[in-house]
């Protein structure tokens, strides 16, 4: 276990945003944890775990502690003609972990390449990109509680997964620390290319997981700013989920507008299309603005405060609000160190 005071957090947001935090643990192990979990100062500290700061805009100095679990080994559990079971520890990179499943000719993580990140997140936020899920591959989730100490394993259905929807996101599960994750993957060949952007593969005599996440990479990089260069958090909001009703009533006015169908007469319509409609594509607002080819992706542009890119996502939601009547929610995670609890806080 590794302790900093007052460590700045600037390089590990990909908003880039100035950020302090009273402490900086790096935790290494499951008996890190268990050992943090005891100790009586911590516990009245609030307190935030965080992973790869890929989905993350922290708003003001975090004073309390931010944990990290830095833990990145892969290992092999089961493994028949079918299929092979992993077990990956939640601080490996995400995008280097379907490099290395993909390149083994494995199944299952191909259409998620790119996304920033590690496992860990994976598991918390059921990352997703064209046409698939992590939940899709995931067998079942490890961690430990830090309240109790306890170590738990949870199934799938337990994770309760849905859209961008994890168990891990209430407030009820706020002290689970994901140690580990495992991932069922394929060995026959399950190549899922309903997603626009994919079916020209479909014209290929033979396809393999390395050619998808060839044609994945291509698309995300045509289509989003490397955080690298421009520093950004991923998409900002969410892909609103309409009723029947409302739907009906904004195709007689939009015809043209894309949607997709869903269980129970419901309907997802792209945030990108309705941050466009209201004008607001490419639109920079002093240090912040929306990027010229992927309006769900906010830019800091120039060193921008927390609450500058607090305000500019508000000006989208209001905008979409008023032509829409449809309200958009953030994907990014937003923290305020004065709204995270301690342990010590609990039930009181």
């Amino acid at each position: 276990m590794q302790i900093y005071k007052g460590f700045e957090l600037k390089e590990l947001n990909t908003f880039s945003i100035a950020c302090k935090a009273s402490y900086y643990i790096e935790l290494e192990s499951k008996e890190d944890i268990q050992k943090l979990s005891q100790d009586e100062y911590f516990r009245t500290l609030p307190m935030m775990i965080k992973g790869g700061g890929s989905n993350l805009l922290l708003i003001g100095d975090f004073r309390g502690a931010v944990l990290h679990y830095s833990g990145d080994k892969v290992e092999v559990l089961e493994e028949d003609d079918n299929s092979i079971l992993l077990r990956v520890e939640s601080g490996k990179n995400w995008h280097q972990l379907v490099l290395e499943t993909t390149a083994k000719g494995l199944w299952g993580m191909e259409n998620l390449a790119l996304i920033p990140g590690e496992v860990g997140a994976s598991a918390v936020q059921n990352i997703g990109a064209y046409g698939a899920e992590s939940s899709q591959v995931i067998e079942a989730v490890h961690s430990i509680n830090l309240e109790t100490g306890a170590e738990r394993k949870w199934t799938m259905e337990e994770c309760i997964y849905g859209y961008r929807y994890s168990i891990f996101k209430e407030k009820a599960h706020q002290f689970e620390v994901i140690y580990a994750v495992d991932y069922r993957l394929s060995k026959l060949p399950k190549p899922d290319l309903h997603y626009a952007g994919l079916q020209a593969l479909r014209e290929l005599s033979s396809i393999t997981p390395q050619r998808i996440v060839e044609e994945v990479i291509c698309i995300r990089e045509s289509k989003l700013p490397d955080p690298n260069e421009l520093p950004n958090g991923g998409s900002f909001f969410m892909n609103p989920i309409v009723d029947k009703q409302h739907f009906i009533h904004l195709m007689l006015q939009y015809p043209d507008m894309p949607h997709y169908a869903l269980p129970e007469d419901k309907f997802k319509i792209p945030a990108a299309w309705l941050i466009e409609q209201v004008g607001l594509k490419g639109v920079r607002d002093g240090k912040v603005g929306t990027y010229p080819k992927q309006p769900l992706v906010i830019v800091n542009y120039d060193d921008a405060y927390s609450y500058e890119v607090v305000d500019f996502a508000n000006r989208i939601i209001e905008a979409v609000r008023e032509k829409f009547d449809i309200e958009l929610h953030p994907e990014v995670r937003m923290v305020r160190s004065g709204a995270q609890d301690s342990i010590g806080n609990i039930g009181k």
